[in-house]
């Protein structure tokens, strides 16, 4: 997967339709839960699950939430799957702040697509720092 090819898969907590519009509207190659497994199944999807069929689908995946590095059910499905997660530092953002922030770190974000997984990278205004996974 090339920085050009990098795709995403939104994580239903992410704000949904605005910050899908803001990358799409920025050029971003993005999917929602929703679109990507329709809404019921999306709603309804466990963790370890999107996780799993988003990265076998080739998705660089963005959640909200950083504690997926360290729940043991999340962290060893990124680990055995070898998935590759976006999240954000601050779990309080807004859609518009998170969309602020893609935009501004948008080359490194992208970047991660060539990047070996798994891993997990929290997002900051001082840019993507990788968290620890927490698997035995």
């Amino acid at each position: 997967m090339t920085v050009d090819e990098a795709r995403f898969l939104l994580d239903r907590s992410v704000g949904g339709k605005l910050l899908i519009a803001r990358l799409r509207g920025a050029g971003w190659v993005a999917r929602t839960l929703a679109e990507e497994y329709g809404d019921e199944r999306a709603q309804r999807m466990p963790d370890e699950e999107w996780i799993a069929e988003g990265t076998r689908s080739g998705y660089v995946l963005l959640a909200k939430d950083h504690r997926v590095a360290t729940r043991p059910l999340e962290a060893q499905a990124i680990y055995v799957h070898d998935a590759r997660v976006i999240t954000f530092a601050r779990g309080e953002l807004i859609a518009a702040e998170m969309g602020d922030l893609c935009l501004r770190h948008e080359r490194a974000i992208h970047r991660l697509a060539q990047v070996q997984p798994p891993f997990v990278m929290a997002l900051s205004e001082s840019g993507l720092r990788r968290k620890r996974l927490n698997v035995v």
